[in-house]
């Protein structure tokens, strides 16, 4: 477990699931991931599905997924009130404590390329981009992928 200030960065547990709904979609909007989608990475990727709770609320989720080849952020948002507060960061340290003391070597995700904010926030964190991948979210709508070198 994480703590810094009033943050505090814990293992997902089901009842967290309509509050990081309502985060999904004030973050994603028609984009956002359903309930079936949340229960499924739980299932795959338990030991990394983290949230962080700000004053003791649900402020945010982060979802990586360690495979024997390829460890994967799969999702991480914060509610919009509590963004730029550090939760981001505080959600990205912990989980790479974690991938650490598991002798990970890398740790990868997609990003919308039009999503300037998130690209800024993974580059200052020191993800690099590695490729563009043409019509990843569908058409017309490309991503990078970004690699962390641990």
């Amino acid at each position: 477990m994480y703590l810094a200030g009033r943050v505090e960065i814990l293992p997902f547990h089901p009842s967290d699931l309509d509050r990081i709904l309502e985060i999904e979609q004030s973050s994603f909007g028609p984009d956002a991931w359903d309930r079936d989608l949340f229960l499924e990475y739980f299932r795959r990727c338990p030991d990394l599905f983290l949230v962080a709770r700000r004053d003791r609320r649900i402020a945010g989720y982060i979802i990586t997924c360690v495979g024997s080849r390829n460890t994967e952020l799969v999702s991480i948002a914060v509610d919009p009130q509590d963004r730029l507060r550090g939760l981001g960061r505080a959600m990205l340290d912990e989980t790479l404590a974690q991938l650490r003391s598991r002798r990970v070597s890398g740790w990868w995700l997609m990003v919308a390329t039009d999503n300037e904010p998130a690209i800024h926030f993974y580059e200052n964190y020191g993800f690099v981009r590695t490729r563009r991948s043409k019509r990843y979210y569908g058409a017309g709508r490309d991503a990078w992928r970004m690699r962390f070198s641990l």
